[in-house]
């Protein structure tokens, strides 16, 4: 049957005005104190965005559609507030990540290969070039493939004004330039294809402690990039942060030792920190090497949960996102054992 056979009425989901979706909400047990302000609500942020979208953490019965009784439209409201704030910080700081990658990258690969790219070269042959075939591994068989992507990014963006201006006024397009035009995806696909020594120079320049092998290092920062570049781009398509999953896993042993306790091996082995929020909040802060970002990174995180403090339902705002209560306790001793700083704002 085509879609031009059914009724108005057939279909699963027909149109609602928002009288209609106040009535489905009062039936479903959410109490609606102000009409007027619920239906501004829905027309900017939508029935699916804040209802379904937090239904999880109210359901009477999981699975059902049935929300506890005494849950407030204002309570789904103030989570979709606390969520969407949440997900800004973390979204910007996550971009600071992706500098710090591509700002280590194009040094290390222009301290050891050079600042000349031929961006006409696209088969990599030329061996004075940074993107020299032979300048990297193909041990994950994506060499040729990552080079040459970088170099179609490179020709369709020659009109970009930076890029056209080192084509136009300079005799070279140096590493630190073309990163501007990379995404975060391509980038981390440059790191993987670096031989070990410049791996471990780019390692090393995140992570520099011994108490962990180099391996482990070099394994938790591509998972940890990785974590970062997933969850980004979750959140840049309209994920919550409540319900975000198949993000990749951060490898436990190199985990809890750069972690400095804040997490602790039975609490991995429940889930906790493995490619959950609190396992991107530890990331952030063992990928940062400048105490002064980490410290705003940490404020930026205990304003907002200073300020969505209040319980909803008799659920905090560590239980509604799943992570340990003491969190903040947790990353503040983490911070203050790798850089010797206090995060905490003056009072």
């Amino acid at each position: 049957m085509s879609s031009s056979d059914l009724l108005p009425d057939s279909f699963d989901k027909p149109f609602k005005t928002y009288d209609e979706m106040l009535e489905i909400m009062s039936n479903r047990h959410i109490d609606i104190a102000n009409p007027e302000f619920a239906k501004t609500a829905l027309s900017n942020l939508s029935y699916y965005g804040l209802v379904n979208g937090y239904k999880e953490s109210f359901l009477a019965v999981h699975g059902s559609d049935d929300f506890l009784k005494g849950t407030k439209f204002e309570d789904l409201y103030i989570l979709n507030m606390a969520d969407v704030n949440l997900n800004n910080i973390i979204f910007k700081y996550i971009l600071y990540i992706e500098r710090a990658l591509k700002s280590k990258l194009s040094y290390v690969v222009s301290e050891k290969f050079g600042v000349y790219t031929d961006i006409t070269d696209s088969r990599c042959h030329n061996p004075n070039d940074y993107l020299y075939i032979k300048n990297y591994t193909n041990s994950n068989n994506n060499r040729y493939n990552t080079l040459y992507g970088i170099k179609q990014t490179i020709s369709n963006n020659r009109q970009n004004n930076i890029i056209e201006h080192y084509m136009n006024e300079k005799n070279h397009l140096p590493a630190w330039i073309i990163t501007y035009k990379l995404s975060f995806g391509q980038t981390i696909q440059w790191y993987s294809i670096l031989r070990n020594e410049e791996k471990i120079a780019v390692c090393d320049a995140f992570i520099n402690n011994n108490s962990v092998s180099i391996e482990q290092r070099k394994e938790f920062l591509k998972k940890a990039l990785t974590i970062a570049k997933e969850y980004r781009n979750k959140i840049a398509h309209g994920n919550r942060t409540i319900n975000i999953s198949g993000l990749p896993q951060l490898p436990k042993n190199a985990l809890i030792s750069l972690a400095h306790n804040a997490l602790t091996s039975e609490e991995y082995n429940q889930g906790i920190g493995q490619s959950d929020l609190f396992a991107i909040f530890l990331s952030i802060i063992i990928l940062f090497d400048d105490p002064y970002l980490v410290s705003n990174f940490y404020q930026d995180i205990e304003e907002l949960f200073e300020r969505f403090g209040e319980p909803i339902q008799n659920k905090t705002i560590f239980e509604i996102f799943n992570i340990p209560s003491d969190s903040m306790d947790r990353l503040y001793h983490l911070i203050t054992s790798k850089f010797h700083v206090d995060p905490r704002r003056q009072k």
